[in-house]
């Protein structure tokens, strides 16, 4: 029996998707599990499989192209089908897509029979300057759309040199429509606008945080500054439960898993991956998983587990060479830090000025959900596990 294979619903906010890549190409054999196409949502790549042994009759959608889930990409003919059993199957598919993009008739449509009885305008005679017409013909202009300033509306050169600096200041763009990611993420940044934020921001010497980053790198770990910061976190919500929650349907939701994202700049836009658990792994791990998850983000290849279930949001632009900045929450969540360089700056310590490593952080937080003292004592929690390093284990 002839098989439809159709775009998958990836998770429960996925209206559209689009395929990366087909790894049969028509008429090839495929077997029942065999990945034949590679598909994105709005946050991940999947591997699709066929769905019956054969071959592939049609491919109905190209790369890139932007489908809803639910239609078909593809015909799967399996072994003893009826050509003409496949080519209805074909056209009925195509017939689908057709209807998905074919626009909608205008209610008040004229009627064929009365369009053909409406004469067409001649086009208007203008009056220009000899001179005025070989300029507009060298520059490809429509003189029926230049206003005539001289004599009974006559259009001189003059008016030609004008039109022609109009056409110089408008401003030259392209249009880039949002799709996938960069969909998703404009649809979140609207839903978390809708949250009244409030931050806060604390300076931290970094200085014994870098040397013991510096020691376990010496013993063959690169550790990302982004470990230490989950970490630090990961162990400030245990002690700040409240801020380890998201907002849903008007109520406040707290979590007992400490599932810490963190934003990876990706091709596609921003993802935020997700380290599980991250209160209840050391350093190492965490240094390990943030590479390993950064790198499949990067490369298209997370899954939907990797993306699902967060409960805070860390952003770094400091390593962007961002020394400061107030982040927007990551719907859902009710908190995300924002951490900025770590650098060499003067702070004052025991007294005296002294030059350390030190970074800015900056805490989000959705006012319905914390108050600003919770959210102070938690960023001073994190600010003293960072500071004392050793508190955060390997």
């Amino acid at each position: 029996m002839v098989k439809l294979v159709i775009m998958p619903r990836l998770d429960i906010d996925m209206e559209k998707g689009s395929v990366v890549e087909w790894r049969k190409g028509e008429g090839e054999p495929v077997r029942k599990g065999e990945v034949i196409a590679v598909v994105m949502s709005e946050k991940v790549t999947y591997e699709v499989e066929s769905p019956a042994d054969g071959y592939l009759a049609k491919i109905l959608v190209g790369p890139e192209v932007e489908v809803p889930i639910g239609t078909p990409i593809a015909v799967i003919a399996e072994e003893g089908d009826r050509p003409e059993d496949v080519e209805e199957a074909v056209r009925k598919a195509e017939e689908a897509l057709r209807a998905l993009k074919a626009p909608r008739p205008v209610e008040a449509a004229a009627a064929p029979a009365a369009r053909a009885e409406i004469p067409v305008p001649a086009r208007p005679r203008v009056r220009i300057t000899p001179a005025a017409r070989k300029l507009a013909e060298q520059y490809g202009l429509d003189i029926t759309r230049i206003r005539g300033t001289g004599p009974g509306g006559r259009i001189t050169k003059a008016d030609v040199l004008r039109a022609l600096e109009a056409l110089k200041a408008r401003p030259a763009y392209r249009e880039v429509r949002l799709t996938g990611i960069r969909r998703l993420t404009a649809e979140k940044m609207v839903r978390a606008w809708e949250a009244p934020h409030a931050s806060l921001t604390v300076q931290v010497d970094m200085s014994k945080a870098v040397e013991l980053r510096a020691e376990l790198e010496a013993g063959g770990t690169k550790i990302p500054y982004d470990a230490i910061f989950i970490r630090a976190v990961a162990l400030a919500l245990r002690e700040h439960p409240e801020l380890n929650a998201t907002f849903e349907g008007g109520a406040i939701r707290v979590h007992e898993a400490v599932n810490v994202c963190f934003a990876v700049d990706t091709p596609q836009g921003l993802v935020t991956p997700v380290v599980r658990d991250a209160d209840k792994k050391g350093l190492l791990q965490i240094a390990r998983e943030v590479r390993e998850l950064a790198e499949r983000a990067r490369s298209g290849r997370l899954t939907m587990e990797d993306v699902r279930g967060g409960t805070f949001t860390i952003t770094n632009l400091g390593v962007l060479g961002i020394d400061q900045f107030t982040p927007i929450l990551n719907h859902p969540q009710v908190a995300i830090l924002a951490v900025g360089t770590v650098e060499d700056r003067p702070i004052v310590v025991d007294g005296r000025l002294a030059v350390r490593k030190t970074a800015w952080i900056t805490l989000s937080f959705d006012h319905r959900a914390i108050d600003g003292a919770p959210a102070a004592r938690f960023l001073a929690t994190v600010k003293r596990l960072l500071e004392n390093p050793e508190e955060l284990g390997r």
